[in-house]
């Protein structure tokens, strides 16, 4: 095939990705090789940019023949395009006015994620008296302040197991994409594992089908709210709350566990300061997981100050801060 003939048929690749894909219900061309229509910013995952495409989903990129070959499964280039002449018509150099038909890839519709109704989590905001984890607030900030905390955390109390709270996940747009039930000790504020871990989603407990949206920050709203202040990002959704009412300085966020930061979960907070303070021992995860976004930092407070005990607890910012305090837990 002549360079020229390559040039023609990489200038094809809209009408390509047409025959081989369809779009999403939000008008979005849908990934031929993941699947996927929307990519993690709420945008069009797979894009053409003249004779490039990408999939901003799975992360695979090329010309036409790329796509082809990973299509039809064509490693080779040379068999990649002797079939681009089959497909398009390639005789000495010249090419046919129209694609010719290929098999189109059935691709079945996103299914649209189900977010709790806002009625379930403001029916939890009830019953603190038998919630261990607004117990235990009490405890460390009185009860007006832990209240307040609960109140604007979206904490709820949970008939799963007796004792049990939830830590609602609300995104940017109000809308409750999860719930986490988990039981504390009342008296340590340390989470329950015997004889289990005691967490549970609300999508399970209420048989919701199992098409959860993404996870989002726990706290979300309140950084959505409030933009006069930098993001603090913590692991747990109690050193959040912990921050919150200690340090006013940070508007306080949660990824609910060390595994769980990605970068769509910052996505919401791009064009401001967010100091990610990771707990002992999982900095340099984070680092990695972060490195290159805009106005994110990796706060080393805790590993300065860490000693050898400290971290063989693998302490977080929440045990600091009320060590600060003179408060056990």
């Amino acid at each position: 095939m002549t360079e020229a003939a390559l040039q023609a048929v990489r200038e094809r690749l809209p009408e390509y990705v047409g025959s081989v894909t369809a779009k999403s219900r939000a008008g979005f061309w849908i990934c031929p090789l993941c699947g996927s229509g929307t990519g993690p910013n709420r945008s069009g995952a797979f894009r053409i940019h003249g004779e490039r495409w990408k999939c901003f989903s799975c992360g695979c990129s090329g010309d036409l023949l790329d796509l082809l070959g990973e299509i039809e499964h064509l490693p080779d280039f040379k068999d990649r395009a002797r079939r681009a002449e089959e497909l398009f018509g390639i005789d000495k150099g010249k090419i046919r006015a129209r694609v010719a038909p290929v098999t189109r890839r059935e691709v079945q519709p996103e299914p649209e994620p189900v977010f709790i109704p806002d009625e379930v989590m403001r029916a939890s905001f009830t019953a603190y008296e038998r919630n261990n984890f607004a117990l235990w607030l009490c405890r460390v900030f009185g009860p007006s302040k832990a209240l307040e905390l609960a109140l604007v955390y979206r904490i709820g109390t949970s008939k799963h197991w007796p004792g049990e709270a939830v830590f609602w996940q609300v995104d940017d747009a109000g809308r409750i994409r999860r719930g986490k039930v988990m039981l504390y000790n009342a008296e340590t504020g340390r989470r329950v594992k015997e004889p289990g871990n005691m967490i549970a989603g609300v999508h399970w407990l209420l048989k919701i089908p199992d098409l959860k949206p993404a996870p989002c920050l726990f706290g979300l709203h309140l950084a959505a709210a409030d933009r006069s202040k930098p993001v603090a990002v913590v692991e747990s959704e109690k050193s959040a709350i912990i921050g919150a009412g200690f340090v006013d300085a940070f508007i306080w966020t949660a990824t609910g566990g060390k595994g769980s930061l990605n970068r769509a979960m910052l996505e919401p907070l791009q064009g401001r300061r967010i100091v990610l303070f990771p707990d002992l021992g999982a900095a340099e995860s984070w680092r990695e997981k972060v490195g290159g976004l805009p106005g994110v930092e990796v706060s080393d407070v805790l590993e300065r100050r860490a000693s050898a005990e400290d971290r063989a607890a693998g302490l977080d910012v929440a045990d600091y801060l009320l060590r600060e305090q003179g408060i056990n837990a």
